[in-house]
């Protein structure tokens, strides 16, 4: 088997520093290929190395490493295996921690590793850091012991979230917000469908359609709105309230 290249053409990401200079080749390339090939030893080689998550951020592909992460455990199947727990345990820490790796791993490429260290000890991923040899910065003596039950982070609205509806596939998750709009996010991944812009208030209210097509919101602006789903269009703006529309619910969607 060929060996796999360098993360980092100059530098190590456990150290960090200035003179960094990520792969971005191994980056896309080495994960990409084994998932297809069905290799997913050799994907979690990868996916469960905090060097790659720290490479990762550091060129700001956390949208692709969480998708990576999807795909790599889709490929398990069903029955547990070493390689898919491992897979799990990164893939929450990744997905609980990613806004603050997201501002920082820029600057601080080794803080996924400080990150790791102060997991429980029966985390994959305090695991890693320990092999990895890095030493915890800050010691925390009375750490939880459980590990942490948040399997994802998403911070996309610029203000409050007033309502969240899973889809009943269990794939999509919708908000609305009081930055006047309504999103759409893969709950596996958290990566932005579409945003759904059309309000002139705060919205305080969303919910799914049973057969996941549309989408309803209320807002401040009096109106309710249905929205298509599957492309984020407009379908129709319903008028007839003189106040805030605060609640909406599923039941009142026609299927038809």
């Amino acid at each position: 088997m060929v060996p796999a290249q360098p993360l980092a053409l100059e530098g190590r990401f456990e150290e960090g520093g200035d003179s960094l200079l990520p792969n971005t080749r191994r980056l896309t390339e080495l994960v990409y290929h084994a998932t297809r090939a069905g290799d997913v030893r050799r994907a979690a080689e990868s996916l469960c190395s905090l060097a790659y998550v720290a490479a990762k951020f550091a060129v700001g592909q956390e949208g692709d490493l969480m998708r990576e992460y999807a795909e790599a455990i889709e490929i398990c199947g069903g029955s547990p295996s070493p390689e898919q727990q491992r897979l799990e345990h990164f893939k929450n820490f990744v997905g609980r921690h990613r806004a603050v790796l997201h501002a920082w791993c820029g600057k601080l490429a080794a803080l996924p590793f400080q990150l790791a260290a102060q997991e429980p000890e029966v985390s994959q991923v305090w695991v890693a850091a320990k092999r990895a040899g890095f030493p915890r910065r800050v010691e925390w003596p009375l750490r939880p012991q459980q590990i942490d039950p948040c399997l994802l982070t998403i911070g996309e609205h610029e203000s409050r979230i007033n309502s969240v509806a899973f889809s009943h596939c269990g794939k999509w998750v919708v908000s609305a917000s009081n930055d006047k709009t309504v999103k759409i996010c893969h709950a596996g991944t958290g990566e932005v469908k579409c945003t759904l812009a059309g309000h002139s208030g705060r919205v305080h209210s969303v919910a799914i359609s049973v057969d996941g097509k549309r989408i309803v919101s209320g807002s401040t602006d009096n109106l309710l709105k249905i929205w298509d789903a599957a492309n984020g269009a407009e379908v129709c703006t319903l008028r007839g309230h003189t106040g805030a529309v605060r609640a909406v619910c599923s039941a009142a969607i026609s299927l038809d």
